[in-house]
Order: structure tokens, then C-alpha cells, then sequence
């Protein structure tokens, strides 16, 4: 058993996929499924579960992904202390994102952080299961930095800043009744069905909240795992929305009303974990984030008037 052993093992055991992870190792799916059978072999267990559909870790399997994230941290913090002073940062830096919030530019983000430090190599993932999914790797030191959204602040466990927010809005078919509203309040939607992103996202934390603020009960109709598809579902007639104002601005067909509600805005926080040590180049992309999205990339703004869109 090797360090190449336990960097494969851990690439499938956080993807739970020998597709995604070859991919992610940029290697032959044969490779690591060789690489995998050998450390099981070696190990005298089974690490993974392969009678289901989706295959699933082992017992062993949970115990050993502990640990072998340990090893390969400590190893990655060997390298970068063993390297040359001068010849600028080396490494590996795993980054969390969530799926289809376009607040922060991240090709540009990380084209000015390759500009400066060509031989980091970062590697990005997205959360399964919304933000708490992102919170868990963290905690786990399955990846290194995320853009994660929090409400108010975030858990213990991790330390970070604000680097983009969006208002909130009520986002309703042309021909609804309220199309012609400036603005709603929550309790004017008693009795309407909903769609909304699944549990564990950051954005339905904050509607589930704002509802239940309200004293009013809402139907939540269809969940969709991608919140900038949630506007093509009201445009269908399955549902009014509450959703962030970025995710329903190219909606056609629809009118983004404004809460008369005090509602937090959707924060996307740039996030590390407070109980791993920090890498250098780790270090150095968490402080690009803070320096270049100093301001807010706001998608409107709670003052502003509401958007319209299509016919």
C-alpha cells in the first residue's frame, strides 16, 4: 500500500464513481478500478459496496476514508514545505462548488489564480446535495475551499466571508393575478403550490424560514435539484417560486415581485474549515476571493424596482 493507493481509494470514495474519479485523476477507469482491487486485497476487505445501482462505501470503507484523507493532506503539506523558496506555490487545492449559482465568475476567478501560481492545480466539485453536502467535505477535508451559501453566518466549524449575494423574489406566471404587483407579501400566497430546490439547499433553508416567519403554510409542489431551472417550471403553470433574483433573470413569461418581507439575501461565502491546518496555496486563493469580490456581485438589489420579464 501506497500514497497512490490511498489518492485513488479516497478520489472514488468522494465521488462514488470510478468514472468520475478517473476522470478527476485523469486516468484510465481501468487503472483505478485495478488500483482499488489491489488496496482491498492488501487490506483483506471489501471497501465498497457494488451490489447497488450507485455503488456505496463499506463499513471499512468509511473507516479507511478518515484516514487516508489525513495521509494525503499530510502529505500535500510535505511537499509544499519541502519546495524550493522562490520557485512560488505548488500543490493541489480541491474546491466545492454549488450547482448552477452563477454569482461568482469562476473561470475568471481562477484564470487570475493560475496567472500568478501556474503549478497549483485546482480541482472542482460539486456539492450532491446543496450546501450542507459542501459543509460536510469541509468538515471532512474532503475538499479545500467552497462557495457555499450560509444563512446569517456560518456553522462553527468553518471561517470565511461574503463574496456575493442576491435579494429575494416571488416569481409568478404572466397571467397570475399578482402579475401586476409591484411587490407581495407571504401571506397573500396562503393556499399556493410551490417549487422550490430539494432540503440541504442554502436558498430553500432561507424560504423555509421566510414562510414560517410569516405564519404562513405553503405547498411545495416539485423539488428540482437546479435552482436557475425553478422559473421554467412556474412558466409551465406547476407553481409560484421564491427563489433568489439571479436564478429567474432570464425567465420569459414571468413577473419577479418583490417581498414585503424582511428576508436575507441568498450569500454565496467563500469557506474553509477551522479545524484543518491551511495550505499555502489554499491560503492564497481564499485571499484572492476576499480581495477581488471585496464588493458584492449583487443580482439587483432589494431596493430596486422588480424585474420583468417576457411578454
Amino acid at each position: 500500500m501506497d500514497i497512490r493507493h490511498l489518492t485513488v481509494f479516497a478520489a472514488v470514495a468522494q465521488d462514488l464513481s470510478f468514472t468520475r474519479a478517473a476522470e478527476r485523476l485523469l486516468l484510465a477507469q481501468s487503472a483505478v478500478s485495478t488500483t482499488v482491487r489491489e488496496l482491498e486485497h492488501e487490506l483483506g476487505v471489501e471497501l465498497f459496496d457494488r451490489t447497488h445501482r450507485q455503488i456505496r462505501l463499506t463499513r471499512a470503507g468509511d473507516e479507511l476514508l478518515v484516514r487516508a484523507l489525513d495521509i494525503v493532506d499530510r502529505m500535500r503539506q510535505i511537499e509544499e514545505a519541502m519546495s524550493e523558496p522562490g520557485t512560488g506555490l505548488r500543490g493541489t487545492v480541491s474546491m466545492g462548488l454549488m450547482t448552477a449559482v452563477n454569482l461568482v465568475d469562476v473561470p475568471g476567478l481562477l484564470g487570475e489564480f493560475h496567472a500568478t501560481n501556474p503549478q497549483v492545480t485546482v480541482q472542482l466539485r460539486t456539492a450532491r446535495l446543496g450546501s450542507s453536502d459542501l459543509v460536510a467535505q469541509l468538515e471532512r477535508g474532503e475538499i479545500d475551499i467552497a462557495l457555499l451559501a450560509a444563512v446569517n453566518r456560518l456553522p462553527a466549524s468553518l471561517r470565511g466571508g461574503v463574496v456575493a449575494s442576491s435579494p429575494f423574489v416571488v416569481v409568478v406566471p404572466a397571467q397570475h393575478p399578482l402579475a401586476r404587483s409591484q411587490s407581495v407579501s407571504l401571506g397573500q400566497l396562503d393556499g399556493e403550490g410551490f417549487i422550490d430546490v430539494p432540503l440541504g439547499y442554502g436558498s430553500r433553508r432561507i424560504s423555509d424560514d421566510a414562510f414560517a416567519a410569516a405564519g404562513t403554510s405553503r405547498r411545495v409542489l416539485m423539488e428540482v435539484a437546479e435552482i436557475d431551472t425553478v422559473a421554467e417550471y412556474v412558466v409551465a403553470g406547476l407553481g409560484l417560486a421564491l427563489v433568489p433574483q439571479f436564478a429567474a433573470m432570464g425567465a420569459q413569461d414571468v413577473r419577479l415581485l418583490r417581498p414585503q418581507e424582511d428576508i436575507p439575501p441568498f450569500e454565496v461565502w467563500a469557506a474553509v474549515s477551522r479545524r484543518r491546518p491551511l495550505r499555502r496555496a489554499t491560503s492564497a486563493l481564499l485571499d484572492l476571493m476576499k480581495r477581488e469580490l471585496v464588493d458584492p456581485l449583487v443580482a439587483g438589489s432589494p431596493d430596486a424596482a422588480p424585474a420583468t420579464n417576457g411578454a
